[in-house]
């Protein structure tokens, strides 16, 4: 053919100035100006555009369709082949675009429209596909780069073998954000991997809010809920303003909260002006349970230590405030406020009696024993381990005479104390002496004053006190930006071939 003149079906068409087809004759619903048919795996028609120098883009465009609804519109009979791998290969396209020198394979552009719209009934609308590049890139100043819909299905699909699935990035806002009214949000999965990681060099890793549901939620079917690990921080921290509890932990059969440590301390608890643990067993029952148990194999189940104040404090209204089974000891003062001190021992009629101490305003110790006076004289040592635990310089003697003869001490020393009988009968006179001396290693004033202190806190009513408050999280504000779209518009179905040329079509493939 030549400028101006008809196109040759069948065989190369070209012009060096436009040439125009017009059909106006044609008649009916669908008019079509131009139709062309290839061969068998044939190209039905195929337009160039000459570049303007070697590695130059070309100056203008191989084939331009417009018009008010459809510009460029690609039918083809065949389908989609899966190589059994997940991967689809292309066996035919309505509209197939392809770039070798990193160009754009099908370029879509529209001011209020759609720049590319792709249909199915039941397979894939738009595929991009790239072996190293991107498979689809959506930009756009002010609207959405990409927007997926779907009436029943996922809206965006994204799979990768070795990389990210869906990846998103923001200079000022969420990288990827997911809303929904009644569904998740974002949702993760995963067969072998982490199925939602959020990772952040200077804030939250992973931010979950909600206004009357748990703001974080994790569930595990044999393994921890939620697991929290730091190098150098807290693995889990809890906060509430006004809440209960920082961390709350329920379980119905087993343990609310669990603490294990290798070295360090299995549970730490701290409190400013409050208290640092509180063990409640709240069944209404004697025996139900206890508040707090401490068990141990090797170390202390139970230790308490304080600088200013009282370290252990028990009470109990009904019952006993504090058992021992086992030896006690205490390194320390021992007193005994308001009550009795006694020593409970088995009684021959199968009871347990209880017998009282002897109380005396000064600290003394005690020693007993028996001598034997010869010729109206007896030479008495004192105990040599218990001259060492008592003051010899002072102390006091008490004589009981076994035989009917006066008797008196006669000296005392440091060392021991002397016997003697008054008259010249006495003869082989026996007797019993107790010796009363004071404490060496401690001063006791002789009816020392005592001030009582009050109890440290009531831990029957467990008194609210204000706590200092610790300087608060800052609170973490997430500007969910909804993609800017263009006013719904209906999706224009897809054009539909004249009678003739969908006859033709068929005898074409036959």
């Amino acid at each position: 053919m030549s400028n101006g003149q008809p196109v040759l079906q069948g065989g190369a068409n070209v012009a060096s100035a436009p040439t125009i087809l017009a059909a106006p004759t044609i008649t009916g619903v669908n008019k079509t100006a131009f139709s062309a048919f290839g061969p068998k795996a044939g190209v039905g028609l195929f337009g160039t555009a000459a570049a303007l120098g070697p590695n130059l883009l070309s100056d203008d465009t191989g084939v331009i369709g417009q018009a008010q609804t459809t510009g460029v519109f690609g039918s083809s009979g065949g389908g989609l082949v899966d190589d059994g791998a997940g991967n689809i290969l292309l066996a035919s396209a309505g509209v197939a675009g392809l770039s070798g020198n990193n160009g754009v394979g099908v370029h879509g552009s529209a001011s209020a429209g759609f720049g590319v719209l792709g249909q199915d009934a039941s397979g894939i609308g738009v595929q991009g596909k790239s072996t190293t590049g991107l498979g689809v890139v959506g930009e756009s100043d002010g609207a959405a780069g990409v927007t997926g819909r779907s009436a029943n299905s996922i809206g965006v699909a994204g799979t990768a073998k070795t990389a990210q699935g869906v990846f998103g990035t923001s200079v000022s806002s969420a990288g990827v954000a997911g809303l929904s009214s009644s569904g998740s949000g974002v949702h993760g999965r995963s067969g072998g991997g982490v199925g939602v990681f959020g990772d952040s060099t200077e804030s939250i890793g992973v931010y979950g809010s909600a206004k009357s549901r748990p703001g974080v939620r994790g569930d595990s079917d044999s393994n921890y809920g939620v697991l929290g690990m730091s190098a150098t921080g807290n693995g889990v921290h809890g906060w509430s303003t006004q809440g209960p509890a920082g961390v709350s932990g329920y379980s119905p059969q087993n343990r609310a909260l669990s603490g294990l440590s290798l070295s360090g301390y299995g549970l730490w608890a701290e409190s400013s002006l409050g208290i640092g643990v509180v063990g409640v067993q709240s069944a209404n029952q004697v025996g139900g349970g206890a508040g707090v148990i401490g068990l141990a194999v090797t170390g202390v189940a139970m230790a308490a230590s304080s600088e200013n104040n009282v370290s252990l404090y028990a009470i109990s209204r009904n019952n006993l405030a504090a058992r021992f089974d086992g030896a006690v000891e205490v390194h320390g003062s021992f007193r005994v406020i308001g009550g009795i001190k006694a020593a409970v021992v088995p009684h021959k009629d199968g009871t347990h009696r209880q017998l009282y101490c002897v109380e005396s305003p000064e600290s003394w110790f005690e020693d007993f024993g028996e001598a034997r006076l010869r010729k109206g004289v007896c030479q008495v040592k004192l105990d040599a381990e218990f001259a060492a635990l008592v003051d010899t310089s002072h102390y006091q003697v008490f004589l009981t005479a076994y035989d009917p003869v006066p008797l008196y001490v006669s000296k005392r020393s440091p060392k021991g104390f002397e016997i003697r009988a008054m008259g010249e009968a006495a003869g082989m006179a026996r007797c019993a002496y107790r010796i009363v001396a004071k404490r060496a290693d401690v001063k006791a004033p002789r009816f020392a004053k005592v001030k009582i202190s009050a109890a440290p806190m009531d831990l029957v009513t467990l008194r609210a006190r204000k706590a200092r408050p610790e300087t608060a999280p800052k609170k973490v504000v997430v500007k969910f930006v909804e993609p800017k779209q263009a006013p719904v518009r209906a999706i224009p179905p897809a054009p539909k071939l004249p009678a003739d040329l969908s006859t033709l079509a068929r005898s074409t493939d036959a």
